[in-house]
């Protein structure tokens, strides 16, 4: 057999090709190092790692419940098997400070009658699982008369029978998973992000930062995944939601003391022009991620309780490695990025109020002729940021900081994608959230799923644009070797 001369050729052209492009990639400094000025240089592109909910499995041990607030039905279960489900006839409003926390939490107190300061009611056979939040019957005000069926508070009720059968069953300390809301999606092969072509990663200048789809959970570019670090302005987040779900926002405080530092909470008015309800304090906590606020919160139970229901939250959110020891920016903690991706996406779930408050451009409440304003000072609030949808960030006045926002990016053909950036100890933390947006925006696209790899960069391998060269030049050559004529001696 004698080959046509033109194989030779393009075979000899091929190997000397072949051998630039590998020999300059090994001249190639690591992805790591490619940049010593940067703090966080590119190593994972669109990774299928995802950051998963907290587990809502029953406990193989003992005896636990699950709630779906999604089909209403809270199921018992016993090493693991279920016993015996029940209707679930009433949950908080999603979208309200009231509604029904997601997460996994334990039974704490019982009562058969239990009285509601909050809502002036009698809540038979309530299991106390969090703060203000209890699974119970049927209440009834003082007078007997049972609530209507519009009323809720954001218990889980179910009827009296019933919460006498799960009041029996369940003991304190056992596990009750509360699921449902808004959902993560499904991991599906057949739809994730890609590289518009090369990227050419930006010098970040965080200690850790990540970006994800706050829908599938994929993690697009991070860094720092597991670095413990404090989370500085962003602890307000977790103030704000153990605030939600613990304090009466119904009680009184004057501002004037507020103002002062040192604010008295009251059940009820004295009479003073300047007393608002206590829930108004969520907008300057989350404005400007205001500590005297989130002070003002953790004085009504005490700072000592208020802290062991910030850290009673994180666990049943699943922030594992993430731990407070005061309720301000100022008091020492610990967190990763990733926690603060699991923080993000509860938020959105399971209290949306939230990111409704930091979208506002402002709150002004008017009082016995007292005008109260407060203006949101995220800086994408004040350029009226169309892509912005909730979060918040701490900058000193020198621009160092960190941030937790999201950002809705036409990402897809067929749509938009919702986003999270996180960005912790940043010495300009706005800035760089910016470029992190222009990046992702300018070199990620979400559609199909296609053959051709996982488009994954790891430490040490060759860069994008080499590897996929030399693999298109393989591709070329099979296809040259099985249409080259031969001719037969």
């Amino acid at each position: 057999m004698k080959r046509h001369p033109i194989l030779f050729i393009v075979s000899g052209l091929w190997l000397s090709l072949l051998a630039i492009l590998v020999g300059g990639s090994l001249l190639l400094p690591p992805a790591q190092t490619a940049n010593d000025s940067s703090l966080a240089l590119l190593y994972k592109f669109a990774s299928r790692d995802r950051i998963l909910p907290v587990s809502t499995l029953p406990e193989v041990l003992g005896r636990s419940a699950v709630a779906d607030l999604d089909t209403m039905n809270l199921a018992l279960y016993e090493g693991g098997v279920l016993v015996k489900s029940y209707p679930i006839l009433s949950k908080g409003k999603p979208g309200t400070p009231w509604e029904t926390p997601t997460g996994r939490y334990r039974i704490q107190q019982k009562e058969v009658e239990h009285y509601s300061t909050i809502g002036g009611t009698w809540m038979p056979y309530s299991m106390q699982f969090y703060g203000n939040y209890f699974v119970h019957g049927w209440p009834t005000y003082a007078s007997g008369d049972p609530v209507p069926v519009g009323y809720s508070g954001g218990c889980i009720r179910l009827s009296t029978l019933d919460a006498k059968e799960v009041y029996e069953f369940l003991p304190r300390s056992a596990t009750l998973a509360i699921i449902g809301g808004e959902e993560i999606e499904q991991f599906a092969t057949s739809s994730r992000y890609y590289l518009r072509g090369v990227a050419h990663p930006p010098t970040i200048s965080a200690q850790a930062f990540l970006v994800a789809d706050l829908e599938t959970g994929q993690v697009l570019w991070e860094y720092g995944r597991d670095k413990h670090l404090n989370p500085g302005g962003l602890s307000v987040l977790v103030a704000g939601l153990s605030a939600l779900e613990t304090v009466n926002q119904y009680q009184i405080v004057r501002m004037s003391e507020v103002l002062l530092g040192e604010a008295v909470v009251r059940k009820h008015r004295i009479g003073a022009v300047d007393e608002v309800q206590l829930g108004t304090l969520m907008y300057p906590l989350l404005f400007d991620t205001n500590d005297t606020a989130a002070s003002v919160f953790a004085s009504v139970h005490g700072e000592r309780q208020f802290v062991t229901y910030m850290n009673e939250k994180a666990q049943a959110i699943g922030m594992e490695d993430t731990a407070f020891s005061g309720a301000t920016s100022l008091d020492p903690a610990t967190t990763t990025v990733r926690d603060l991706f699991v923080l993000a996406s509860y938020i959105k779930q399971a209290k949306r109020f939230m990111l409704d408050v930091t979208l506002a451009e402002e709150k002004e409440l008017k009082q016995e002729g007292e005008v109260f304003r407060w203006e949101n000072r995220n800086p994408w609030v004040k350029r009226q940021d169309a892509e912005f949808r909730g979060g918040v960030v701490r900058a000193d006045v020198r621009g160092g900081g960190s941030a937790l926002v999201l950002f809705s990016l036409p990402l897809s053909e067929f749509g938009s994608r919702t986003l999270a950036f996180i960005v912790v100890d940043a010495p300009q933390v706005v800035s760089d959230v910016d470029v992190l947006r222009t990046f992702i925006q300018e070199s990620f696209v979400y559609g199909q799923e296609r053959t051709g790899g996982d488009f994954i960069r790891e430490t040490g391998e060759p860069t994008i644009d080499l590897f996929y060269k030399v693999e298109r030049l393989l591709e070329i050559d099979k296809s040259l070797k099985s249409h080259i004529p031969v001719e037969a001696v």
